[in-house]
């Protein structure tokens, strides 16, 4: 006996709404499964809210303290460069520099300094004998002339001997352009002297740090345990040394900088509004720097330029918005775009 034909579409119906039941079970568990992922690939981060603020920047540059004093001592004869040679430096005036020392000058005014005694000693005796009346007046008056040349001879060799000598002119600091015993002519410069009269600090900046310095601007200097304020006095017009632009700083007559020295400039540029951020929260990628934002759940990178840190904070420019959400923590982990999760 065959089963009726009826049962077999209600099997088929039975064995279909399984597999369709089968089939939705199956996608929610799918669609469960990603929302899982989702939420368990978004990166867990720290915020902050920061926004702008005043920023005053500045420019610390290297100068050197210069002076309308300056003078180079020559050598006034020609002969050998000897000591005593001071350590180059400050000079206190009437100091000696060194000596030009002329071959066989100092054997002439011994020779010299000789025959001057022998004219006086002679004098004498033709002086005491002319009082016995043993000499004629003539012989007294040449001793007399002989001596006087005699002594003319010796002040000559020893203003000859004086002009060798190398002083300073007044005080300012030294610097030796030849070493002792080098054979110099007349003229030959041997050293250089800044004084202190009308001094200035000349530094070097680059043409895009000249654009934002002016004429007046306050400059505060430092070197070593001195400081003090100065103003900028002029600038120049041209990029001379290594496409660098100089600028004049006037300095105070009566400060104790020497020309010659060296010492910090800090020159204040005007007020700019900027960011204050931690520095956890820039990250460097070689020479370019960014932070995140938080957008809608999502981190978002946002180029800016540090302008200084300290105190565990950055002062940086860039376009955040205001106020700015900014990731502090994990920033170093994230792309542009990604999404995150906020730790309470």
């Amino acid at each position: 006996m065959t089963r009726p034909h009826y049962r077999i579409p209600n099997m088929r119906m039975r064995h279909g709404g399984e597999m369709c039941l089968a089939f939705v079970l199956a996608c929610a568990l799918v669609v469960g499964a990603v929302v899982t992922a989702g939420a368990a690939t978004a990166l867990s981060v720290a915020v902050q809210t920061v926004v702008r603020a005043p920023w005053q920047d500045r420019i610390d540059v290297l100068a050197r303290v210069e002076s309308a004093d300056h003078t180079v001592l020559a050598a006034p004869v020609t002969g050998r460069v000897q000591g005593p040679f001071l350590h180059p430096g400050a000079a206190a005036a009437g100091a000696v520099i060194a000596r030009v020392e002329v071959p066989g000058l100092l054997a002439q005014i011994r020779a010299a300094q000789a025959n001057a005694n022998l004219a006086a000693t002679d004098l004498h005796r033709q002086q005491h004998l002319a009082r016995r009346g043993l000499v004629a007046q003539q012989s007294l008056d040449l001793a007399r002339v002989q001596l006087q040349q005699a002594d003319a001879a010796l002040l000559a060799l020893q203003r000859q001997n004086a002009q060798s000598i190398l002083r300073a002119p007044f005080a300012g600091t030294l610097a030796y352009l030849v070493s002792a015993g080098t054979v110099v002519y007349r003229g030959t410069p041997v050293a250089t002297l800044l004084g202190r009269g009308q001094p200035w600090a000349r530094a070097e900046l680059t043409p895009r740090q000249m654009r934002r310095v002016a004429v007046g601007m306050g400059v505060q200097w430092h070197a070593g345990d001195l400081h003090g304020a100065a103003t900028v006095r002029s600038l120049g017009q041209s990029a001379r040394t290594a496409g660098m632009v100089p600028v004049y700083v006037a300095l105070p007559a009566s400060s104790s900088l020497l020309p010659g020295q060296w010492l910090w400039l800090q020159l204040a540029l005007p007020r700019a509004p900027a960011w204050r951020v931690p520095n956890a929260a820039v990250v460097w990628r070689g020479a370019r720097s960014e932070v995140f934002v938080l957008r809608a759940g999502h981190a978002y990178a946002v180029p800016v330029q540090v302008l200084a840190a300290h105190g565990g904070m950055s002062w940086v420019r860039g376009a955040l918005g205001s106020p700015a959400t900014l990731i502090i923590s994990g920033a170093a982990r994230l792309q542009d775009g990604v999404a995150v999760a906020v730790r309470p």
